[in-house]
C-alpha cells in the first residue's frame, strides 16, 4: 500500500474542513432563518385571515379550517421543522387568495 505524500495528506484535510465548515454554515443560515420566516409568515397569515373575515368574502368554514392549518404550521416550525411550517403557510396563503381590496385594512 502506498503512503499518502504530504500534499495528498493536506489536500484531504482541506477538503474535510471545507465540507465542515459548509454544513456547519448550511445548519446555522437554517437555524437563523427559519424561525424568522416562520414568524413573518404566521403574521401574513393571522392578516389574511382576519381581513378575510371582516371583508366576508370567504366562506367561514374556510377561515375555520385556514385557522386549523395555521395551528399545524406553528405547531411544525415549533418543533424545528421550519420547511414544513412554512410549506402549510404558503398552502394556507394560496388556498385563502389574496384580498381585492384593502377596505379591510382602513376599519
Amino acid at each position: 500500500m502506498p503512503i499518502p505524500s504530504g500534499r495528498m495528506k493536506c489536500s484531504v484535510l482541506l477538503l474535510g474542513f471545507s465540507v465542515t465548515l459548509f454544513g456547519f454554515h448550511g445548519a446555522l443560515a437554517q437555524a437563523v432563518t427559519g424561525p424568522r420566516l416562520c414568524a413573518a409568515r404566521d403574521v401574513e397569515v393571522i392578516i389574511l385571515i382576519e381581513d378575510h373575515g371582516a371583508a366576508n368574502d370567504v366562506a367561514p368554514e374556510r377561515l375555520y379550517k385556514a385557522g386549523l392549518a395555521q395551528m399545524d404550521a406553528r405547531a411544525a416550525c415549533s418543533a424545528g421543522r421550519a420547511t414544513e411550517g412554512i410549506t402549510l403557510y404558503d398552502e394556507i396563503i394560496r388556498s385563502l387568495g389574496p384580498m381585492l381590496s384593502q377596505s379591510a385594512h382602513e376599519r
